[in-house]
C-alpha cells in the first residue's frame, strides 16, 4: 500500500486561459474504496469462501443471543434455568489474576497516598497546636489565662482585685489571645491599652525606648505594658484629684487632657502626662509615684501629714538636692585617689546616704586599723556628716584621747561640704600616722591637721595637711614644717611635699621616725 505523504491537490485540467481546474472533493468512504481498489491482489490467494461462511455463522449466533436477551428482558414466560461459564484456559486465568493483582496494587497505592497526606496534615496541625499551647502555658505562669465561652480563644484578665472603691475600674483589663496560622501567639489589644505615665522637667530632652522582638517575650512585654497602662491610668486619676486639695508647696500651673503641670516651689515646674508607649519610658520618679499609690490606696497606709501629692513633691525636691550633693562627692572621689565612694540604702524616699571610705596600707607590725569611714546623710535638704578621727574642741583642751578619737557628727550646708569632707579625710590620715608612730614607740602629738615630732634642743618637726577643693591635682597637699624652739626666737621653715599617696606618706613617716630616734 502506498500513501501520499503530503495532501497535494492534483490538477484535473488547465484551460487555455491558464485557469487551473481541480477534481471535486470525495467523501471518506469513497476515499477508502479508492485506496482499496489500488491494492494488487494478484500475487496472493485469499480464502474468501471460508471467510464469508464464518462471518455468516457469527452473524446468526449473534442474532440468536440478541433475541434471547430481548425475550428475557421482556419476561414473556421465559426464565433462565442456569448459566455456566466455559472453563477458562490457563493463559486466561493467569491474565485475570494479573489484572486483579494490578487493580488491588493500584488501590493500595491510592490508599497509602491518602494516609500520607492525612498524616502530614495532622502533623502540621499538632505542631501548630503544640506551639500555641506551649506558649500559652508559659504565659499562664505569670498571667491569669481564661478560656472564652463558646469559642476556642483565650483571654487574659489583668484586673487587680486589690483596687479600692475610690479608683475607677479600667475598660482594658481583658486582653484576647489567639494564634496565627503557624501557631505563634497573637494578642488583640483593646484601644488605648498602650499608654504610660511620662514624668519630666520642662525643657528636658527625650530618649527613645528599646523593645524586644522574640515571640513569647514580646507577648510578656505587651501584657506588662497593658497591665502598667491600667495602673498608670489609676495613678494619673488619683494625682489629678489630689492636686486640687490643699497640699504643702504644690500649685497647679497647667491642666489639659491627659496632662498636669505642677509648681513645687523655688521656680521648679514639673509635668505629669499620659502618653503612648512609644514615648520615653517612666523615670524613677514615676516608679515612686506608683509606690505611693500602692502604700496609700492599695495597702491603705496612714496619712503622711503632707498628703500624697505633697509628699511626692517633697521627695522630688529631695532628689534634686541629693543629686547636687552626689555630684560634689563624685568630684572629691575622682580627685583624691585613696577615697572610695559608696551609696548606702536608706529605704526612705526623702533620705539619702553615702560613705567615703579610705583603706590605709598595712602596718609593719600588722596591727591597727585598716580603713576609715565618713558618712554623709541628707534628710530632705539638710546635710549631716559623721566620721571618726577628727578631734572635737573639748578633747583638744582636755587632752583626753577618748574625746579626740570619738565619732563626730555635725551639720553643714552644700557650699561648705567639700571643705568639711576634705578636712575630715585629712584628719583621718593624720590620726592614722599618729597611731603608727605611737606603735613604733615614737613620742608624737597631733592636732586637727598636723602631726608633730619633738627633736633635740626643743625643736618641733610637723607634717601638715592643706586642703583645697578647687585643686584638680589632689585636693589634699602636704607640707613639712620645722619650728625652732629656742627661747626668745620663733623661726619657721616650710617645705612643700606635694600631693602624696598613702604609701608615700607612710614612707615619709618612717623617715621621720628614723630622724627622731
Amino acid at each position: 500500500i502506498s500513501l501520499d505523504k503530503l495532501p497535494i491537490k492534483r490538477l484535473d485540467a488547465i484551460e487555455d486561459n491558464g485557469l487551473e481546474r481541480f477534481p471535486p472533493d470525495i467523501g471518506h468512504d469513497e476515499k477508502w474504496l479508492s485506496l482499496i481498489r489500488r491494492i494488487d491482489f494478484a500475487w496472493a490467494v485469499w480464502p474468501w469462501q471460508s471467510l464469508v461462511e464464518n462471518l455468516q455463522l457469527a452473524h446468526q449466533e449473534l442474532s440468536v443471543i440478541i433475541d434471547l436477551i430481548n425475550t428475557v428482558e421482556a419476561n414473556d414466560a421465559v426464565a433462565v434455568a442456569g448459566m455456566t461459564r466455559p472453563k477458562q484456559l490457563p493463559n486466561e486465568v493467569l491474565s485475570d489474576i494479573a489484572v486483579s493483582a494490578a487493580t488491588k496494587l493500584q488501590c493500595f497505592r491510592h490508599l497509602g497516598r491518602y494516609f500520607k497526606q492525612s498524616a502530614k496534615a495532622l502533623e502540621q496541625q499538632v505542631a501548630v497546636e503544640a506551639r500555641f499551647y506551649g506558649s500559652l502555658i508559659r504565659l499562664q505562669q505569670n498571667w491569669k489565662v481564661k478560656r472564652q465561652r463558646g469559642s476556642e480563644g483565650f483571654t487574659i484578665d489583668l484586673f487587680d482585685n486589690s483596687l479600692s472603691d475610690s479608683t475607677r475600674p479600667s475598660s482594658i483589663s481583658t486582653v484576647r489571645v489567639d494564634h496565627d496560622s503557624s501557631g505563634m501567639l497573637a494578642v488583640h489589644l483593646p484601644p488605648k491599652s498602650c499608654r504610660s505615665i511620662h514624668f519630666g522637667f520642662l525643657g528636658e530632652t527625650k530618649k527613645e525606648a528599646v523593645s524586644d522582638d522574640e515571640c513569647v517575650k514580646e507577648t510578656h512585654l505587651i501584657l506588662r505594658d497593658v497591665h502598667r497602662a491600667i495602673f498608670d491610668e489609676q495613678v494619673f486619676d488619683l494625682v489629678n484629684r489630689e492636686a486640687f486639695n490643699q497640699s504643702s508647696g504644690v500649685n497647679v500651673t497647667g491642666l489639659r487632657e491627659n496632662y498636669l503641670q505642677l509648681g513645687i516651689g523655688q521656680g521648679t515646674s514639673v509635668f505629669l502626662s499620659l502618653v503612648p508607649s512609644g514615648q520615653p519610658n517612666p523615670t524613677s520618679c514615676e516608679i515612686y509615684l506608683q509606690q505611693i499609690l500602692h502604700e496609700n490606696v492599695f495597702a491603705r497606709a496612714k496619712d503622711r501629714g503632707f498628703g500624697l501629692l505633697g509628699h511626692f513633691c517633697m521627695t522630688l525636691a529631695h532628689r534634686i538636692f541629693s543629686n547636687k550633693v552626689l555630684a560634689e562627692l563624685e568630684i572629691l572621689a575622682s580627685r583624691v585617689p585613696y577615697l572610695h565612694l559608696l551609696s548606702l540604702p536608706t529605704w526612705h524616699s526623702r533620705t539619702s546616704s553615702w560613705s567615703l571610705s579610705m583603706k590605709v596600707p598595712q602596718s609593719i607590725l600588722h596591727t591597727g586599723r585598716s580603713q576609715f569611714q565618713t558618712k554623709v546623710v541628707v534628710n530632705d535638704d539638710r546635710i549631716s556628716v559623721e566620721g571618726e578621727g577628727a578631734p572635737n574642741v573639748v578633747g583638744l583642751f582636755k587632752g583626753s584621747s577618748e574625746d579626740i578619737c570619738s565619732m563626730n557628727s555635725y551639720g553643714c550646708n552644700l557650699p561648705d561640704l567639700p571643705v568639711i569632707l576634705l578636712q575630715q579625710v585629712a584628719s583621718q590620715v593624720v590620726r592614722w600616722l599618729h597611731e603608727e608612730a605611737l606603735m613604733l614607740g615614737i613620742k608624737a602629738s597631733r592636732d586637727f591637721l598636723c602631726l608633730s615630732f619633738e627633736l633635740d634642743q626643743g625643736d618641733t618637726l610637723g607634717l601638715v595637711a592643706h586642703v583645697d577643693p578647687e585643686d584638680t591635682h589632689g585636693c589634699i597637699s602636704w607640707w613639712l614644717v620645722m619650728e625652732d624652739g629656742e627661747e626668745g626666737k620663733l623661726q619657721t621653715d616650710r617645705r612643700f611635699l606635694g600631693h602624696l599617696s598613702l604609701e608615700a606618706l607612710y614612707s615619709t613617716l618612717m623617715d621621720l621616725v628614723g630622724l627622731c630616734s
